[in-house]
């Protein structure tokens, strides 16, 4: 399977200390085990390096701008990397009206028009009623337990 990596999958890859590391390691691991191919759009990398840059007194990690880039690099070594096209625009547009998406999940909205537009099979997320809506295949970190090598 192709498998999107949402922006709360990749934040919990690079913080070793954060809650949920241990569970997306676990499920990178399984998942490239048997196969899969990982993927990132610009998105989530741009939306990494909001989080990661902030400061920490405002839920940030409070990298600098080199470490942030050093993260970012790692994550692209990792993960292959999608590109944006114009029709994922056209895609998002149709999403937001469709579904009547306003505020914040605008975002979600073009992660799924990025998933479509790449024929991927499946977004892993630990925020699977976002995305609901949609009809996407969701997959949660934690439904992978350990031993699990099938969803």
């Amino acid at each position: 399977m192709r498998i999107l990596i949402d922006t709360n999958i990749a934040l919990r890859f690079v913080q070793a200390g954060a809650p949920g590391h241990a569970s997306v390691e676990h499920a990178v691991k399984t998942l490239l085990g048997r196969g899969d191919e990982l993927m990132v759009v610009p998105q989530v990398v741009y939306e990494l390096w909001a989080v990661g840059t902030r400061p920490k007194t405002v839920n940030g990690f409070g990298w600098t701008s080199e470490e942030a880039r050093k993260e970012i690099d790692g994550l692209s070594e990792q993960f292959s990397m999608l590109q944006d096209t114009p029709s994922i625009f056209a895609i998002w547009l149709e999403l937001v009206t469709q579904h009547h998406v306003s505020g914040k999940p605008t975002h979600d909205a073009r992660l799924a028009a990025a998933l479509i537009v790449h024929s991927l099979d499946a977004l892993l997320t630990f925020n699977a009623p976002d995305f609901k809506r949609f009809g996407l295949n969701i997959i949660n970190p934690t439904d992978l337990s350990e031993g699990d090598s099938t969803l």
